[in-house]
């Protein structure tokens, strides 16, 4: 369109030159064109390196080991006397025995509730709490509560 854009873009930067209306509305056009081709670039870019992203992610999870929880079978309650028999080597157990020692700990809790009582109780199944919906613990949630409640 001009022979000589630099020349004519210095002459308007100066304000010796004026642009009458198709010029000015070219130029519009053509910035808002740039900045929207900018934009979809980087859109594209961001879109094809998370599906890269995506698919190392996938393929490390399948090369990893499935790591599997200890199965320990739930022995029934011990008598409140055989508790009190703990021996020290057990205190040097690896992480399947320390489960073990925590489900017998548990189970000699209940059976000391229960003798207090004159019942007998039976632990059936042990198994973690699952949090809320939220992933937090309770006392967590109860922060956040405090923190966001309505004046």
């Amino acid at each position: 369109m001009f022979s000589y854009p630099v020349m004519l873009a210095d002459k308007i930067l100066r304000g010796t030159e004026k642009l009458n209306g198709t010029q000015i509305v070219s130029m519009t056009i053509i910035g808002i064109l740039v900045v929207f081709f900018a934009l979809l670039l980087l859109v594209m870019f961001l879109y094809c390196s998370g599906s890269i992203f995506k698919k190392a992610a996938k393929g490390t999870k399948k090369d990893a080991p499935k790591k599997e929880a200890p199965k320990t079978a739930t022995p029934k309650a011990p008598a409140p006397a055989a508790k009190a028999a703990v021996p020290k080597a057990a205190a040097l157990a690896s992480a399947a025995e320390d489960d073990a020692e925590v489900i017998a700990v548990i189970m000699a809790a209940i059976s000391a509730m229960g003798a207090a009582e004159g019942k007998q109780y039976q632990l059936r199944s042990v198994r973690q709490v699952t949090r809320g919906g939220s992933g937090r613990s309770v006392w967590a949630q109860a922060g956040v509560l405090d923190a966001t409640r309505p004046f």
